[in-house]
């Protein structure tokens, strides 16, 4: 097998989706790919950017249009979140620990990660100057993934939290209930940039 950082990548991901992030180590790394593990190191220089590669792997599943900019008016621009809100929760939701991912991402490279990257666009489109609208769409992406984990755990510690009346099933209720909390978010954030902001 010819070892490239896709199949690292690739690897990367199931062993997250199988086993958690706990046991994404390098050693498993080549364990699962049958290398030795200093054959990792041509390829990815250290686990933290294997973090960080597999985020960007991770956001890339996403469909194009999440990343596609809204017209520069208010509705626009909050319809064009909601939607892209709608997609992390979708690529996220369903493995466990994948928001921890993307967060130290987020947390290292804000200005890289593409949904900050569009959102701050966005904001910049609607008179916003660079640096608010960079730490408005860092912040937003920050509540976003933390729901996400808000809504993966609480199964998990108050099972009765976690289930809708009736029979809606637990990833609907779940993500009804992230997309009102998102959706107040949002809302916040498009509020006019305040005279006492300054650009940094």
């Amino acid at each position: 097998m010819v070892l490239s950082r896709e199949k690292i990548l690739d690897t990367a991901y199931e062993v997250l989706a199988t086993y958690g992030l706990a046991d994404l180590s390098m050693r498993r790394l080549a364990q699962e790919l049958h290398v030795a593990p200093g054959a990792l190191y041509y390829h990815v220089k250290n686990k933290q950017q294997l973090l960080i590669l597999l985020a960007d792997y991770i956001l890339a599943r996403a469909p194009k249009s999440m990343y596609e900019e809204a017209e520069p008016t208010v509705e626009a621009v909050r319809a064009s979140m909601i939607r892209r809100g709608d997609t992390l929760f979708s690529l996220l939701y369903p493995i466990r620990e994948c928001p921890e991912v993307v967060r130290l991402s987020l947390t290292l490279h804000p200005r890289e990660l593409k949904p900050v990257v569009a959102m701050a666009h966005e904001f910049q489109s609607l008179g916003m100057g660079h640096a608010e609208a960079l730490r408005r769409a860092r912040l937003l992406t920050h509540t976003a993934l933390s729901l996400v984990e808000e809504y993966q755990t609480l199964p998990l510690i108050s099972p009765q939290e976690a289930v809708a009346s009736g029979d809606v099933p637990l990833i609907e209720n779940a993500f009804n209930r992230y997309r009102r909390d998102l959706q107040s978010a949002i809302d916040v954030m498009m509020v006019v940039q305040p005279p006492y902001v300054q650009e940094s």
